[in-house]
C-alpha cells in the first residue's frame, strides 16, 4: 500500500520536495507532510517578499546544486506538488504554515528535494511602496536545492517536513541600503517537524526590563560560535523581533546552540549573546529567553 505525501508551506519560503527514497521491504508506504516556513527578513524597511512557487520535485538521490537548478531537466525527478501560487514570505513568521499540495510515495529515507520558483513573478516591496531590483540567477524558472538538516524518514505513520526559506540570508543587499537592490542567493532548509523543538523570547535595551528592540535579527548559531562569528555555515536559523522586541524560532533540532541578537544599525546598540547558551529539546518550546543589548 502507498500513502499520500502532503506538502505544507509556512512563513517565508521553504523549498519542498522528496528524493533519495529507499525502502527495505519495497511495499510499505506512509504520509509525509511538508510545510513551508520562513526566517523573517531582518530589514525593517521591507514590507513584503513575494515569491511565486511553481512546483516541488523529488528524486531518489541527492542532487547537485546544478541539477536542482535546471528545472527543465526532469530526469529522475518526480513532481510532488504544483501549487503555482504567490507566497509573501513575511506572512509566515513564528511557525505559521500553508498547504502546498500532496503526492503518494513509498516509505523510506528521503534526502533530495528542490523547489521551483518563477523569478519573473517574484518581487520585493519596501515600506514606501517601491520595488527594489532583485538579481536572480539565470532566466526563466529557477530550481533551488533544499538542504536537509538530516534525511527525512517516511514511515507508515507519516512524517511532517518543514521547509524553511531563510529570507534574511537569501536576499543580499547590493549596496548600502535596500533601494540599491538585492542579489538572490537562496538558503532553503528542511527538517522533520516531529523531531524538533523551538525557542521564544525577547530582545531588550540596556537591561532585562528595558524597552523591547524592534527589527533585531536573532540568529541560532552552532555551539561554540562567538559574538562576532561571520561564518555562514555556523548560522542554523534566523528570525527578527516584532514591534515589542519579541521573537520565536521553530523547527530546531534538539541540541545546544548559541543565540545572538543584532539590533538595527540605526539603533546604536551592539550585538549580544544569550547568557548561558540555548538548549533545545524535542517537542518543547524553550520560552522567555531574554537577550540584553547595549550601546
Amino acid at each position: 500500500m502507498r500513502q499520500t505525501l502532503r506538502f505544507l508551506a509556512a512563513i517565508g519560503l521553504s523549498a519542498v520536495g522528496v528524493a533519495g527514497c529507499s525502502d527495505s521491504s519495497g511495499t510499505s508506504a506512509g504520509v509525509l507532510t511538508v510545510r513551508l516556513t520562513d526566517a523573517p527578513f531582518p530589514f525593517s524597511e521591507v514590507s513584503r517578499v513575494d515569491v511565486f512557487v511553481v512546483r516541488v520535485d523529488a528524486r531518489k538521490t541527492e542532487p547537485t546544486d546544478d541539477e536542482a537548478a535546471d528545472e527543465t531537466d526532469q530526469t529522475d525527478w518526480t513532481t510532488v506538488a504544483s501549487p503555482a501560487t504567490m507566497v509573501n514570505l513575511l506572512d509566515l513568521a513564528d511557525g505559521k504554515t500553508m498547504n502546498l499540495g500532496a503526492a503518494t510515495l513509498a516509505t523510506g529515507t528521503y534526502d533530495g528535494f528542490r523547489i521551483i520558483i518563477d523569478p519573473s513573478k517574484s518581487s520585493m516591496t519596501l515600506a514606501d511602496g517601491s520595488h527594489p531590483d532583485i538579481k536572480f540567477p539565470g532566466a526563466g524558472h529557477s530550481g533551488i536545492k533544499v538542504k536537509l538538516d538530516q534525511p527525512i524518514e517516511l514511515t507508515e505513520n507519516g512524517s511532517v517536513m518543514t521547509l524553511d526559506f531563510d529570507v534574511g540570508r537569501s536576499f543580499v543587499e547590493r549596496g548600502n541600503g535596500a533601494m540599491n537592490g538585492f542579489i538572490f542567493k537562496p538558503v532553503v532548509r528542511a527538517v522533520a517537524q516531529d523531531i524538533t523543538g523551538s525557542v521564544s523570547g525577547s530582545v531588550h535595551a540596556n537591561s532585562a526590563t528595558g524597552a523591547g528592540v524592534q527589527a533585531a535579527t536573532v540568529e541560532v548559531l552552532t555551539a561554540g560560535s562567538l559574538i562576532n562569528d561571520a561564518d555562514p555555515t555556523h548560522i542554523v536559523r534566523t528570525a527578527s523581533t516584532d514591534a515589542s522586541g519579541n521573537f520565536r524560532i521553530p523547527f530546531l533540532l534538539p541540541g545546544t546552540y548559541v543565540l545572538r541578537a543584532t539590533p538595527p544599525t540605526a539603533s546604536g546598540f551592539k550585538p549580544a549573546l544569550l547568557t548561558g547558551g540555548l538548549t533545545i529539546t524535542t517537542g518543547t518550546e524553550t520560552q522567555n529567553q531574554v537577550i540584553v543589548v547595549a550601546p
